[in-house]
């Protein structure tokens, strides 16, 4: 009977969806235990994250150093080459987070869920002092080159916010605290990254030689890599608090990246020059992007099938949380 009960929720959120990419295969519970003890908490959820991660802009630059070698002079090399995706911008961001956020809040509640509104979360002792931050904005500080997009009618906490907008929220965890604080309520954590392109360097002092490439690469990563601001592509669970962490939890994250199996780009595609400041229109993006940048420039642009990005953009989140909600569902009977 659990088998079949199982099967049934996953039939019920994988409905319209033709070809199920993201599976229990694909995905790892890494940072999991007790799951079983799911079944004894609350039947309330508060979400406590849901970021999403877009890169609009990719660089890299190489160069070499001049000067004698063998008996010859040599100049100085510099090749840099910033690349920027074309075709879907801010509005297409939000729509997208908008969409998928309110079809797994949906999901959380045919679970049996009930959500838990940020100001309730916010009376708790835990979350007294940082600060409220409202959904449905595009934020550009936390990692370069990506944009990050909350859902509207969302809001959410943050230790605290540097005056260039990048968002704080401690050095430690405070799931188990703030479970703990609202009665045990299970607590939410879900972050999602995708990638558009792949850039390369090259240099040889020996040959005074440097150079750049980059080529289309959309997928679902299984880690933002900024070394700054290492964000795993996850959809976590927890409730309760035993010392130190929590009493159980429930971990998905990607074993590795996901791609694309349409041609949401052309593979074959070689960077055309992009006179940004001529007729190239620019995106929206580009103003946050670039604001706290300043050696960062667009030379190239790389144009998307916009209908396609967002397509597949949106199957593969709700393929991704689908998989961490029957994961959820499974302990819960």
């Amino acid at each position: 009977m659990k088998k079949i009960c199982i099967l049934l929720f996953a039939a019920l959120i994988y409905s319209g969806v033709q070809a199920q990419k993201i599976t229990e295969k694909e995905v790892d519970g890494n940072g999991s235990f007790k799951g079983k003890q799911f079944k004894k908490a609350p039947k309330r959820i508060y979400i406590n994250s849901f970021n999403v991660y877009f890169q609009v802009f990719g660089s890299a630059r190489a160069n070499t150093t001049g000067g004698e070698s063998l008996g010859r002079l040599k100049g100085n090399t510099n090749v840099a080459m910033g690349v920027f995706l074309d075709g879907v911008d801010n509005a297409d961001f939000k729509e997208l987070t908008n969409k998928v956020y309110d079809r797994y809040v949906s999901n959380l509640k045919n679970l049996g869920y009930e959500i838990i509104s940020a100001d309730e979360a916010g009376k708790t002792e835990e979350l007294s002092d940082w600060v409220r931050k409202e959904g449905g904005e595009i934020n550009a500080a936390q990692s370069v080159g990506f944009v990050k997009v909350t859902p509207e009618n969302y809001a959410y906490y943050v230790k605290r916010e540097t005056k260039k907008g990048k968002e704080k929220s401690g050095t430690f965890g405070n799931t188990g605290v703030l479970s703990k604080q609202m009665n045990d309520a299970v607590i939410a954590d879900v972050n999602m990254t995708f990638y558009f392109v792949q850039m390369k360097t090259y240099d040889n002092e020996i040959l005074g030689y440097s150079q750049v490439t980059g080529k289309p690469n959309f997928h679902m990563p299984r880690l933002l890599g900024d070394i700054n601001n290492q964000v795993l592509t996850s959809a976590n669970y927890a409730f309760g608090k035993n010392l130190t962490a929590p009493e159980a939890a429930i971990n998905t994250t990607i074993k590795k990246g996901i791609w694309s199996d349409k041609p949401v780009f052309d593979s074959k595609m070689k960077f055309k020059e992009s006179a940004v400041a001529g007729s190239k229109a620019i995106p929206d993006y580009a103003a946050i992007i670039f604001v706290n940048n300043a050696n960062m420039s667009a030379s190239h642009y790389m144009p998307c099938d916009a209908e396609l990005y967002k397509a597949e953009t949106e199957r593969m989140m709700n393929e991704f949380l689908d998989v961490s909600l029957s994961r959820l569902s499974e302990n819960l009977n």
